[in-house]
């Protein structure tokens, strides 16, 4: 009857086994800073009774599975700093308690998915650091009006970020927003940003609080 299952900041290695989908009352994994390689196994969406996975800072590679679109109780979905690519699967729309998403530091590419926009609970987005991110910010995403924290820099998103809802949170002094909107040609405009970053005329990737 494991409930948590915390081996955070170790030297594990290998990859992640398809039994951990046996714990089926496990509410917290946290393998964070290990050195876990391979996909994300499928079998993570048994997991029903999960409020926070962290599996950041690993060499994690591969898809992430759909299969985190069963995870109905998930409040902490946490992948920073590994190596996933492909898309973002439009599955995490359906993690109607989700409060954090961090994707940042990875190799995903395509579209953010719209269907991110459900998540009404989310107060922090993280997808920095993928550089394959592309298209604009879907507008669905932009009515969700709980976020505080947002990141999109260092991606190839494009367009507008000032008609986002989540804009009016501007006055809180723990809003955060990221984008590509600062340096010799900047992808994004956004004037309700508290950071813009690009490249300068050094050539160097830099980011700037306005």
């Amino acid at each position: 009857q494991l409930t948590t299952l915390d081996l955070i900041a170790n030297m594990f290695s290998g990859t992640i086994p398809s039994e951990i989908g046996h714990l089926q009352q496990l509410e917290t994994l946290d393998l964070i800073a290990n050195k876990f390689s391979g996909p994300i196994p499928s079998e993570i969406g048994h997991l029903q009774q999960l409020t926070d996975l962290l599996l950041a800072g690993n060499k994690l590679s591969g898809t992430i599975p759909s299969e985190i679109g069963n995870l109905q109780q998930l409040n902490l979905l946490v992948l920073y700093n590994n190596e996933l690519s492909g898309p973002i699967p439009s599955e995490i729309g359906h993690l109607q308690q989700l409060t954090d998403l961090f994707l940042a530091g990875n190799k995903l590419s395509g579209t953010i998915p719209s269907e991110i926009g459900n998540l009404q609970q989310l107060e922090t987005l993280r997808l920095q650091d993928n550089i394959g991110l592309t298209g604009t910010v879907p507008v669905e995403v932009g009515q969700l009006k709980s976020i505080n924290r947002a990141s999109f820099s260092n991606t190839s998103l494009t367009g507008g970020l000032d008609d986002l809802a989540f804009c009016e949170n501007r006055e809180n002094l723990l809003f955060q927003l990221w984008a590509d909107c600062g340096g010799l040609n900047p992808k994004i405009t956004c004037e309700c940003c508290t950071v813009c970053c690009g490249i300068d005329d050094k050539g160097s990737f830099r980011c700037d609080g306005v």
